[in-house]
């Protein structure tokens, strides 16, 4: 089940942090896809867990928590990232998650009710309604399913939810209301994450990829070879040649090379050599092969400029409140005891 808004998968965007403790963080490669694999079949399997224990789990200033009711934060997290589920058997990630469910309700307790919270919530409940019933009937009786049963096959309640939704929704104010516009401003004139460049390369690596779409490692090129090659491929296109033609024949890109070598984004999401030329290069001129740890780039940047701040201005606040949220946890949410099932290392 996906999320029922962009707002509440706003709300809901610590819970993904924990993530990394189950699949790791950039590990990239076989790995990553085999935990992908593992933590999406692991989903499909998993059943909702029981939320009638009484058994206290965790102790912190100013109150407890009990199996039941982590449990119950864990179906609800499972039921809106359902990718993540493997994680709810996961010790370590527990332990994380149980920080999270205690700073919320520790700045949940701290902000006062308010009609447009319940609004908020009933909303958000009326949307995800709406999507069940333009859903295509399921299963062999092809009847579609009501909200209800819905969140029954998860272990929740129409009740519990929207009180998880309410509680969400004042832990997101409480830290909106902490965000200056003068430090969101400040955020969008440092940052490299907003702006926008178009250009076009190509790229002669040092270890092309095969047919199979992995570096062909018996073809390796030499970094003299590398450069020899990207110099040809300069010289081409001094002397009128286009990068269209030429990134067919010479480019290692395989997501450009049959696109001109052309490509946009923002330069935080480039390797720092190829961003520094990217942002440096006078425009629509033909670089000399710029060396990164992928091979010799040979690029042309042809548009580059920042978006507007209004465009980015609630992307940029949606990170000061993860920041805040995050810093919250670290400086305030003291667990005084844990004892989380299956873990060896109790607290």
């Amino acid at each position: 089940m996906r999320p029922i808004n962009r707002r509440l998968l706003t709300a809901l965007s610590a819970l993904l942090a924990v993530s990394v403790l189950v699949a790791g963080c950039g590990s990239g490669g076989d790995k990553k896809d085999n935990a992908d694999k593992q933590a999406k079949e692991a989903a499909g399997q998993a059943k909702p867990l029981p939320t009638d224990s009484k058994k206290v789990v965790a102790e912190y200033k100013g109150g407890k928590v009990t199996e039941g009711e982590l449990n119950l934060y864990l179906n609800i997290f499972s039921f809106f990232q359902p990718q993540m589920a493997a994680m709810v058997n996961n010790p370590e990630a527990k332990k994380e998650i149980v920080k999270q469910y205690v700073a919320e309700k520790m700045i949940a307790g701290r902000v006062k009710d308010n009609e447009k919270y319940t609004k908020e919530a009933n909303k958000a409940l009326k949307d995800f309604e709406k999507q069940l019933e333009q859903m295509p009937a399921q299963g062999k009786d092809k009847k579609k399913q009501d909200m209800d049963s819905v969140l029954k096959e998860n272990g929740i309640t129409k009740t519990q939810l929207k009180e998880f939704l309410e509680n969400n929704n004042k832990v997101s104010n409480y830290f909106e209301d902490k965000v200056k516009e003068s430090d969101l401003k400040k955020e969008y004139e440092k940052s490299d994450a907003y702006y926008s460049i178009k250009l076009n390369h190509i790229l002669i690596a040092f270890e092309p990829q095969g047919k199979d779409g992995k570096p062909d490692k018996k073809n390796k090129r030499s970094d003299k070879e590398a450069k020899k090659r990207a110099e040809e491929v300069k010289k081409k296109l001094d002397e009128g040649g286009k990068f269209k033609d030429l990134s067919k024949k010479y480019s290692d890109d395989p997501g450009s090379k049959n696109k001109g070598g052309e490509i946009q984004d923002s330069p935080q999401n480039w390797v720092p050599q190829f961003a520094k030329a990217a942002k440096e290069l006078p425009l629509n001129k033909i670089s000399d092969p710029v060396k990164t740890e992928y091979g010799y780039h040979v690029m042309k940047v042809t548009d580059r400029g920042k978006q507007p701040y209004k465009k980015v201005k609630d992307q940029i606040k949606g990170q000061k409140v993860q920041e805040k949220y995050q810093n919250f946890i670290k400086n305030e949410v003291k667990i005084k005891k844990l004892n989380i099932p299956g873990d060896k290392k109790k607290k």
